[in-house]
């Protein structure tokens, strides 16, 4: 696109957002149409040059974030309502409340760890950038993928980098490896080793979980099989956190599987003072209470229906 019509579109959309003139005053002073104006609006919208962010309006979920606080040991909880009915909305309006809080967690040479996933990948395209010196963000988790699968790992570290304008540190492994002497020689490698290091000096987390539902990321990046899923939900298993397979209580399910995890160990990250937790739908609700009755979340971001049912399913 050339720069002429690049300033155009600016130009048109500086009159009508922040002039207030209408379309029709727009086309007279530009010498085009109306129509040609509405195109260009789209145009701007769809080429990013404006951005439209609707507001929720103010809902009180006080008493249902108090209930939360009673039940789990969580500092806060940010309760979104569901406004439209659609998941994917959903998902972007608990992810900008996330993005719209995490600036104030991170402080100058501090050290942000995250997880990557579905949910992550939303989380990320929606930070904004900040003033921040020194900040080094870490995988929490290995990332590979051994299937035909981009698990958008590399891609999340990168836009949470920019988001930081820090240094960026990536796992060069998968989340689990066949046995646990494989995954013992690769957390000895310098680079690994170094990240595992810093996440003991980790200031604050970043994830999400994930149920045992299929299609799944761990599934699809070949982690795990179907038989190994069966074996999980058979013992007891609800779900993982940054690649740690975990229980109701939110503690690790299978020291001897963990063991082929490799990943900041659950210990660590229950030690990591800032930990954000964001997740939404019911049918996370075992796993999402799992890991706040674990102590693996300071702050929880999660939809209201969601709230709902994790209260209802956790009585005091």
């Amino acid at each position: 696109m050339d720069t002429n019509k690049v300033a155009q579109i600016l130009r048109i959309s500086k009159m009508y957002y922040e002039l207030n003139m209408s379309q029709v005053e727009i086309a007279e002073k530009e010498g085009i149409s109306k129509s040609s104006v509405s195109r260009l609006l789209k145009e701007a919208r769809n080429i990013g040059l404006i951005e439209i962010r609707i507001k929720e309006s103010v809902i009180s979920y006080s008493s249902l974030e108090k209930e939360l606080i009673d039940r789990f040991p969580i500092r806060r909880a940010v309760i979104i309502p569901d406004l439209v009915g659609n998941r994917q909305v959903l998902l972007q309006d608990v992810c900008a409340a996330l993005a719209e809080d995490l600036p104030r967690f991170l402080k100058n040479n501090s050290i942000l760890g995250i997880h990557w996933g579905r949910t992550l990948a939303v989380l990320a395209k929606q930070l904004p950038v900040i003033k921040r010196r020194g900040i080094s963000v870490i995988q929490l988790c290995g990332g590979f993928s051994r299937a035909v699968y981009e698990s958008g790992a590399l891609d999340i570290l990168k836009r949470f980098v920019d988001f930081t304008g820090g240094t960026g540190y990536q796992i060069p492994a998968p989340a689990m490896v066949d046995q646990a002497f494989i995954a013992d020689a690769i957390k000895q490698d310098r680079q690994v080793k170094q990240i595992l290091d810093m996440a003991e000096r980790c200031d604050t987390a970043v994830f999400s979980v994930g149920n045992l539902e299929r299609p799944s990321v761990l599934y699809e990046m070949g982690v795990i099989t179907e038989k190994d899923y069966m074996d999980i939900r058979k013992r007891g298993g609800v779900g993982d956190c940054c690649g740690h397979f975990i229980d109701k209580n939110g503690e690790v399910l299978d020291p001897e599987m963990d063991k082929r995890v490799i990943a900041a160990p659950l210990s660590v990250i229950k030690n990591i003072k800032n930990k954000l937790l964001v997740a939404v739908g019911k049918e996370k609700t075992d796993v999402i209470s799992a890991a706040l009755r674990g102590g693996l979340a300071d702050s929880l971001y999660i939809d209201a229906p969601t709230a709902q049912e994790i209260v209802k399913r956790n009585p005091l």
